[in-house]
């Protein structure tokens, strides 16, 4: 199942970029644990690559050279894929998505020159990014997105969480269908890993924060990332508490909460809390 939908991934990425003047290369996985696709262009080259062990499907990005690609690939966008629970119809739509991201005008240039200084511990993901990533679990988020990003001239990521992600989690939760909840635990861990540090505040102080029912709390944390149970953990503290969606202050306040999460996390792990 997983080269075939590693197959119907790569057939929408190869439509996508053949029209720009991509070539597929003829290459293979480093080892048995990965199966990979390589596209080359003038000054870019893109690669999907499933890995067997995490169930991710990851698209990334790196620069070209006269010796091919650099190797200092981006992260464009993480899916997760299950070959046991998921079907063609998952693969589908991560194909499109993939087909979109890499037709985009913002990917198509040399990923050097969008390069700045990050934090070590700021990922690639922004909240629409991360928002994007939920479609696959909660479809009728496509098309609140495009409503957000068309009404508002800055994504009020806290104000979307909160109105449109929250209440579709506490649905979900409520389902209390285990494969529903420990494919939102795996996105959510995916996502937490690859967020910047205004996603991972959405993730834990809102959308994590926002499940107050333990057994339901225990069948999340049961299929989550080490990483993000900490996380929660040390998020925990802010239950209650009004994260403000105020335009102009809305950077500083989530890197002031993120900053705290992650001294509290360190905490946590050396025993102090």
């Amino acid at each position: 199942m997983i080269n075939k939908a590693f197959d119907i991934v790569n057939r929408k990425v190869e439509a996508a970029l053949s029209e720009q003047g991509f070539t597929q290369q003829n290459v293979s996985g480093t080892n048995s644990n990965e199966l990979a696709a390589l596209y080359t262009g003038e000054s870019v080259a893109y690669s999907v690559i499933y890995y067997k062990d995490k169930k991710h499907m990851v698209m990334r990005s790196c620069s070209m050279t006269e010796d091919g690609p650099d190797n200092e690939w981006k992260t464009i966008g993480t899916w997760m894929f299950d070959p046991v629970t998921d079907s063609e119809r998952e693969a589908e739509s991560i194909g499109n998505d993939f087909a979109e991201s890499v037709a985009a005008p913002k990917f198509v240039q040399t990923p050097k020159q969008k390069k700045k200084k990050k934090n070590s511990d700021d990922g690639n993901g922004d909240p629409v990014f991360f928002s994007k990533r939920l479609v696959a679990i909660f479809p009728e988020l496509k098309d609140e997105i495009k409503e957000e990003e068309e009404s508002y001239e800055q994504f009020r990521a806290v104000t979307f969480t909160r109105e449109k992600i929250v209440p579709k989690v506490a649905e979900l939760m409520n389902r209390n269908n285990k494969k529903e909840v420990d494919k939102l635990a795996e996105v959510l861990s995916a996502q937490y890993s690859y967020g910047d540090i205004d996603t991972r505040p959405l993730i834990t102080i809102i959308i994590l924060n926002s499940v107050t029912d333990e057994n339901q709390k225990e069948a999340l944390r049961s299929e989550m990332s080490e990483e993000l149970q900490k996380a929660w953990k040390a998020a925990e503290k802010y239950r209650g508490k009004k994260v403000k969606p105020a335009k102009k202050k809305k950077q500083s306040f989530m890197q002031k909460m993120m900053a705290q999460s992650i001294e509290n996390q360190k905490a946590y792990s050396e025993g102090r809390l």
